[in-house]
């Protein structure tokens, strides 16, 4: 039978071949042409997404204003060249982009098919501002001096540029400047959730003992030696000096009285709770105590709508003291909280976001003696503090606050700090990690415009 049919010379079978061979070329090209239309449509698709993106970021209402920038957008974003329409309405607060070409089909024209439409569309809202707390716990200590301190004010002043166009009370932010203390401020000495001893000079029984100065100079020399000391960068090499006079350098013995005198003073510095109040931001019946003879920088600035108040509050920073960021997250925690001490019952609106920024250079360097927070080298602890700091990291985003950090200097100088920062972040896209003036600045940027919120949908 196969031998017959092999053999047949009526020409079916080559004009069987020839229609399968044709349907399958047809098959082939459809193929090809449909995924060449396909990425084509992709690209058209990204080419309206930034279109619309502008348009809605450019804060315009005005319908030809908003296709002047939907079309600069869209031509800055044609990377492929292609041949397209762009078109853009706004109905209400919608904003929608549409883009369409022709595609010229390579294989499907042998069939009659010489071209397809392709099309896509984007659709956004004008920027809808959503209100927002914002604490700024900005890193005060002795190793920001300088040119740390001078790049931490330039990157907070252009944060808060980027919200100079905000409604009066859309945004209200304020700001913890944070070393060993906190400084909340010499007018809530007497508020009920504060415990602070009065300030006093108190004077003991008059002591003498007998002594002889020194009245040749020339007798006496000066040794210096190198030893080690600390500041909020850690170790270091540093010089003493020891001197030793000659017998002859002394003058008659004498009796030498005085007084002694004692003096405690209050400088607005608060320092912690005992466990477990110290893990929580609200007062709740328990003081916050008050640390006397201790100075600690700049005061809190409670949330306010006035953001220049805010400018000038940074711009005052100095830079002094160790490193201990619980200080500084429990009292940004507490200008996020509903309740005393601060208590803004904005913090209590549901429409409201809640965000907290982190920003430090260094790694801890204070333990915990509620209420102290003591910077004795030798007894540091620092795996304690800093499980302290990842606690109340966890119970800030455990209450709904978008936590940000923002780490400075920190990638090779401290590996461990760096990880426990990033991992205090609410996710791995609100950590920022920095290494000069530029890219500090480009992270709170980035975290100011993440805080602008604009919605897409397809």
């Amino acid at each position: 039978m196969l031998k017959k049919f092999l053999k047949d010379s009526s020409g079916q079978f080559a004009i069987m071949v020839s229609v399968c061979m044709t349907a399958l070329l047809v098959g082939t090209g459809a193929a090809i042409d449909l995924a060449a239309i396909q990425k084509e449509k992709s690209t058209l698709q990204s080419i309206t997404d930034s279109a619309a993106l502008a348009a809605a970021i450019s804060r315009s209402d005005n319908v030809g204003e908003l296709r002047q920038v939907a079309n600069a957008a869209a031509q800055s974003n044609n990377f492929s060249n292609l041949d397209f329409k762009l078109n853009l309405t706004l109905e209400g607060e919608t904003i929608t982009v549409t883009a369409e070409s022709k595609y010229d089909t390579q294989l499907m024209n042998i069939v009659g098919i010489d071209s397809l439409d392709v099309g896509a569309l984007t659709q956004t809202t004008l920027p809808k501002e959503i209100p927002i707390n914002i604490a700024l716990v900005l890193d005060s200590t002795k190793s920001m001096e300088g040119g740390n301190m001078d790049a931490l004010k330039s990157a907070a002043t252009k944060f808060l540029e980027i919200f100079d166009e905000a409604d009066p009370g859309i945004i209200q932010a304020g700001v913890v400047p944070y070393s060993n203390y906190v400084n909340v401020g010499l007018d809530n000495r007497d508020r009920n959730w504060m415990d602070v001893p009065i300030d006093s000079t108190t004077t003991s029984e008059e002591r003498c003992y007998m002594t002889r100065p020194i009245v040749d100079d020339s007798k006496c020399t000066t040794e210096t030696r190198i030893d080690t000391c600390f500041d909020d960068s850690g170790s270091y090499d540093c010089e003493r000096s020891t001197r030793t006079c000659a017998e002859e350098a002394y003058g008659e013995e004498y009796e030498y009285c005085y007084i002694p005198t004692s003096t405690q003073t209050w400088n607005g510095c608060v320092g912690s709770r005992d466990d477990p109040d110290h893990k929580t931001p609200a007062y709740k019946g328990s003081p916050f105590p008050g640390i006397m003879n201790v100075e600690c920088g700049s005061e809190i600035l409670d949330l306010t709508s006035d953001l220049s108040e805010v400018a000038t509050l940074i711009d005052s920073l100095v830079a002094e003291g160790y490193t201990y960021i619980p200080a500084g997250l429990s009292w940004g925690w507490r200008l996020l909280d509903p309740n005393l001490p601060y208590g803004g019952l904005s913090n209590n609106q549901s429409d409201r976001k809640r965000a907290m920024i982190l920003m430090t250079d260094g790694s801890n360097r204070v333990r915990l003696a509620a209420p102290n927070h003591l910077d004795d080298p030798e007894q540091l602890e620092v795996e304690a503090t800093n499980s302290l700091t990842s606690e109340l990291c966890d119970g800030i985003k455990s209450d709904g606050i978008d936590l940000y950090t923002v780490s400075y200097q920190l990638r090779t100088a401290d590996p461990v700090a760096e990880q426990m920062i990033a991992n205090c972040a609410t996710n791995s896209s609100y950590h920022f990690s920095a290494d000069n003036q530029e890219e500090l600045e480009k992270a709170f940027e980035n975290i100011a415009n993440s805080l602008v919120e604009i919605w897409i949908s397809k």
